[in-house]
């Protein structure tokens, strides 16, 4: 059963990277790609030749092209001079967490779990994996860090909505995600029973 999730985009932790391209007739084109839209577009072909050294030198000059096109500088953070590093901590106003969503969210997708048109659902998930903790907390870790306003109550509403709504979706989404990466055998299932406990009156 397809579940109809668009492929990740993960592959590279930025949207442009340069790419080498046979053409037919063996001479490799180097050119830089920007995907941020979800499409392949070609940027700038930077150069093709069929000899490795030029080639090369067409790679660096691509690597050099995205930095400047994307206006990126390199900073020297641990450069104490007129307080510099100081004056650059101080400044930082918000703290954005990319990493994780980045790797959890491409394993959400993989899994099918996509296919569950509710983004709080998403951000719970990925949270819970990241940052395990109480509705309270959960919420605050998603203002902080992700900037998402979601209060408890409305954690404790959603919850609601996925067990009489999403729930069997969601298993069979899990199910079916199982049986793919077990080559559909399944002998042994073991249950989450974290929640419970049992206690004696003397030590065991």
């Amino acid at each position: 059963m397809s579940f109809g999730c668009p492929k990740a985009l993960f592959e590279y932790f930025y949207f442009m990277y340069v790419r080498k391209k046979k053409n037919k007739s063996g001479i490799i084109s180097v050119q830089v790609i920007d995907k941020s839209s979800g499409n392949y577009k070609v940027l700038k072909t930077i150069g093709s030749s069929s000899s490795l050294i030029e080639i090369e030198q067409y790679y660096v000059q691509a690597k050099s092209w995205i930095d400047t096109y994307a206006g990126q500088q390199n900073l020297d953070l641990f450069n104490h001079k007129n307080g510099m590093f100081k004056d650059f901590i101080h400044g930082i106003r918000q703290i954005n967490v990319a990493g994780t969503e980045i790797l959890f969210g491409k394993l959400f997708d993989e899994i099918g779990f996509c296919a569950i048109d509710d983004e709080i659902f998403r951000k719970l998930v990925i949270s819970r994996l990241e940052f395990p903790v109480s509705k309270l907390k959960t919420a605050d870790f998603l203002d902080k860090y992700y900037s998402v306003q979601l209060d408890e109550n409305r954690i404790y509403r959603y919850l609601d909505k996925l067990y009489n709504f999403q729930k069997e979706q969601i298993q069979h989404i899990s199910y079916q995600h199982t049986l793919k990466i077990l080559d559909d055998k399944i002998s042994v299932v073991f249950y989450d029973v974290t929640t419970l406990y049992f206690e004696i009156d003397s030590e065991d």
